[in-house]
């Protein structure tokens, strides 16, 4: 029996031995199958959804060559939109591994690899939350490290450069075995120190990245950036050491490009003969038909080269061979059209200037370096180049209103037949044009150039068109105002006569230009009666009547004033500026603005250190406007109907004092001193209109707008209520245009016209050159040039464009050489495509300024 029991014993222990050991085979077995199934069939699958989505951001990489590049091509907001949906497939495949596979030793991994999904998902808030997680969560060093360094990375995409730089202090003292850990690490650094501007820490981490880097990419990206960096450090050599690898590495052509340019830009700053060897160098890039896409960009290096060796000529036609290539790439459209704006505004010739600030404005990117003072200095010259036109178009008016009705008719009507002239042979321009095509078409031929000296047509003829050109000018206002006893209205033929505005002084001082309606003007209407309705358009805008002359009067008294204003307080001349005051004050003496007119004078002459000249007009505005405030403020007079406003106009030159200082809460100190003490003064709106500008600084945009929109309410008709209505119709947001009820179609499935409005009395002469430029630019595309009276503006139309694509093209070429337009006589530009449809509504409803809003919020992509 014991023997027996012995067995049993040994037998049972061998059984549970046995099937301990058969146990422990079947865990490691099945440890071993999760983690090989949690690694090459979940997880590998995810990894390589996830490989894909960063090889498609990084090709479809944009980088901006006006700023150092970024190191690491993470692509944009708008390209990681683009791959959401296999970033969450990445995502669910990785959750798989957490979810089924629990127990696998891939869980780590997947939760790494689902903060790069959210980090290349552009969620970067989501991202450091998983990368922390990581990092707290498991123990293995390498997924621990490239956590932080990914965490880091986070941080960088988020301009949180402190909490990136204590991270990296952590890590690159941290042994770490995974090989290309280190270089990760200083490429990373490399960036973080790029933008933070910490330009020679960068250098010596990207090098040190470099020295093991193997991927191709990486390489030449890094190369270009310390391309950069030396450059921007005048470190050229390096710079040269640099682009040169860029080259050899293959990379694609844009960094080819770009690396050729970098290398043109050190030659020329390296030495004496750089210049030249540059100058070589970029002309031989114009002749590689690859570079066709970069003209604009060579062309403003070259025009840059030109100016820094003071060749001041072929700068600008190169600049101006820049904009004309200007392609797609609207930093470099805004740096051209910008240089331009600049040069002309710096040689006081201010259209042309105002010009290329309007182009400059439309392409101009928000976040663009002092954007908002660009857009400032456009606003002046807009507002200087509106009032001449206006001195401009009225003076011209009035002289036709002084014209005897007979002479007037006979000039309407050679104008109308003119007109008629055109349009026939432009149609028969065009019909010329279609059949040469047809017959280019079938033979291979080309259109023949017209004779300059004595061509079938009277356009062809230069000499015929400078005699009609001289002939048209002479007609429209050339002449002198000797002719003015045919003055339309006989009761103030004497005073026009004598240069006097005497009698129409008073009536003058109470008109109200805004609130003048020409139809309620029986004098007026009077005059229009027996023109018939198809001429009526050539005569409406003629001041008749004697209310509607003191109209166009003021028009022009005011523009002076502003103008004078411009040059003065904006563009500190003070010059021109006092020669528009003086012109104002000589042209019309009994003007109600000449005591203002005076105190400007009076400042000008002190500025200008003619102490004599100031003490004559500060004494002409005591003797003859003792009451006024620019008395006061000149002669330190009291004026006795408001004894209140002495201590409010002192107050007033402090806020003024204040913000040329930008001393902005000295200003609303100022401002809540004189609401609380000098309610109801005369100069409200000025103070508040200082006021305003403190707001806007100092509590920001939104705060600033509300101001605006109280004034406009509040001073409604006035300078001052103007002028906020015109500065919120520049602060507008986008949104709040969209708001806005369309008066246009958006549907461009039409056939296209191309209209151009400004102001000129050349009609004909611009319509020549537009006709010359169309032939230049477009070849042999049969367009047709016509005119129209559009308001107080002319409106030339070129029919038709069968795609929106041509009309693109054709307002890309305007865009980049309008200076034939000023050159032509016509001012205050305007130029846009616009659907047949839409063109129709136009001239309907003459929206110009709605048109154009919609336009670039809609059209321009």
């Amino acid at each position: 029996m014991r023997r027996i029991k012995y067995i049993l014993i040994i037998a049972f222990l061998g059984t549970f031995c046995e099937s301990n050991a058969q146990a422990q085979k079947d865990s490691w077995i099945k440890t071993s199958w999760n983690n090989m199934v949690a690694h090459y069939n979940i997880y590998f699958n995810a990894q390589q959804k996830l490989e894909s989505c960063i090889s498609r951001l990084a090709d479809k990489q944009k980088d901006d060559f006006n700023s150092i590049i970024h190191v690491f091509p993470y692509g944009s907001e708008k390209e990681a939109k683009s791959i959401k949906e296999p970033l969450e497939v990445a995502m669910k495949k990785a959750s798989k591994v957490i979810q089924n596979k629990p127990n696998s030793k891939w869980v780590d991994d997947a939760y790494f690899l689902i903060g790069q999904t959210q980090f290349f998902g552009m969620d970067f808030y989501s991202s450091i939350e998983t990368f922390q997680f990581v990092n707290n969560s498991f123990k293995d060093e390498k997924t621990k490290a490239l956590s932080q360094l990914w965490l880091m990375k986070s941080y960088i995409q988020q301009k949180k450069y402190d909490d990136a730089e204590a991270i990296y202090g952590v890590l690159k003292n941290t042994p770490i075995k995974y090989p290309d850990f280190k270089t990760q690490l200083n490429l990373a650094a490399g960036d973080l120190m790029v933008k933070q501007n910490k330009l020679s820490e960068a250098v010596t981490l990207l090098n040190d990245g470099l020295s093991k880097l193997r991927d191709k990419r990486l390489r030449y990206r890094t190369h270009f950036v310390l391309g950069q960096i030396h450059l921007k450090l005048n470190e050229y050599e390096k710079a040269n050491i640099n682009f040169i690898k860029v080259l050899k590495l293959n990379a694609p052509y844009q960094y080819v490009f770009q690396a050729n340019l970098g290398m043109a830009k050190s030659t020329a700053s390296s030495n004496g003969q750089g210049a030249q060897k540059t100058r070589k160098y970029l002309k031989r890039m114009l002749d590689d038909e690859k570079n066709k896409d970069y003209f604009d960009q060579i062309y403003y290096e070259l025009a840059k080269l030109e100016f820094r060796l003071e060749n001041e000529s072929d700068g600008l036609f190169y600049m101006k061979k820049s904009a004309k290539n200007s392609s797609n790439n609207q930093i470099q459209k805004t740096k051209t059209y910008l240089f331009l704006a600049d040069y002309y505004f710096n040689n006081r010739q201010y259209p042309a200037a105002q010009a290329y600030y309007d182009s400059t404005i439309a392409e101009i990117p928000q976040d663009y370096p002092e954007v908002e003072r660009i857009k400032a200095k456009h606003a002046v010259l807009s507002r200087l180049i509106e009032n001449i036109e206006t001195i401009k178009e009225q003076d011209s008016l009035l002289a036709l209103s002084y014209l005897d009705r007979a002479e007037l008719d006979k000039k309407i009507n050679k104008l109308v037949q003119e007109i008629k002239e055109k349009e026939l042979f432009a149609a028969e321009e065009e019909a010329l044009r279609r059949d040469q095509a047809m017959l280019n078409n079938n033979s291979g031929g080309s259109t023949p150039t017209p004779n300059n000296t004595g061509g079938v047509w009277y356009f062809y003829n230069t000499s015929s068109v400078a005699r009609g050109t001289n002939d048209f000018n002479r007609l429209w206002g050339s002449r002198p105002y000797g002719d003015f006893w045919r003055y339309l209205n006989k009761s103030s033929m004497s005073n026009v006569l004598n240069g006097s505005d005497e009698s129409i002084t008073d009536t003058e001082s109470v008109l109200d230009v805004d609130t003048y309606n020409s139809s309620q003007d029986e004098e007026q209407t009077e005059a229009l009666k027996d023109v018939s309705n198809d001429l009526k358009k050539y005569y409406v805008d003629i001041p008749f009547s004697a209310t509607a002359q003191l109209i166009a009067k003021k028009k022009i008294q005011t523009a002076y004033l502003d103008i004078g204003k411009v040059y003065f307080e904006d563009l500190k001349e003070d010059q021109k500026a006092k020669i528009n005051f003086s012109s104002l004050i000589e042209k019309h003496p009994k003007t109600e603005y000449k005591p203002e007119v005076l105190f400007y004078l009076t400042k000008i002459a002190l500025k200008m250190g003619d102490t004599l000249k100031a003490n004559q007009l500060s004494k002409q505005i005591s003797d003859e406007f003792p009451e006024t405030i620019y008395n006061q403020v000149l002669n330190n007079k009291e004026i006795p109907e408001d004894n209140s406003d002495i201590e409010v106009l002192r107050i007033y030159q402090d806020m003024y004092f204040a913000l040329q200082e930008e001393n902005y809460n000295k200003i609303i100190q100022l401002k809540n001193s004189i609401d609380k003490n000098h309610a109801g003064n005369s100069i409200q709106d000025k103070i508040d209109y200082l006021f305003a500008q403190a707001i806007g600084k100092t509590q920001g945009r939104d705060a600033y707008i509300t101001e605006l929109k109280n004034m406009k309410e509040t001073y409604q008709g006035s300078s001052i209520g103007e002028l906020s209505t015109y500065t919120l119709r520049l602060l507008q947001k986008p949104e709040e245009q969209a708001t806005k009820s369309k008066l246009f179609d958006d549907d461009f499935d039409d056939v296209f016209y191309y209209v151009i409005t400004g102001k000129t009395a050349a009609e004909k002469q611009v319509e020549i050159k537009i006709n010359e430029f169309n032939k230049k630019a477009i070849g042999n595309i049969p367009l047709k040039v016509s005119s129209l009276i559009f308001g107080d503006r002319s409106l030339f139309y070129i029919k038709q464009f069968s795609v929106k694509s041509l009309a693109i093209s054709y307002h890309e070429e305007v865009k980049s050489d309008k200076q034939f337009l000023l050159d032509a006589g016509l001012s205050n530009i305007r130029y846009y495509p616009i659907t047949e449809k839409n063109f129709r509504k136009l001239i309907s409803n003459k929206k110009e300024v709605e048109y154009i809003d919609q336009f670039k919020s809609t059209f321009v992509q």
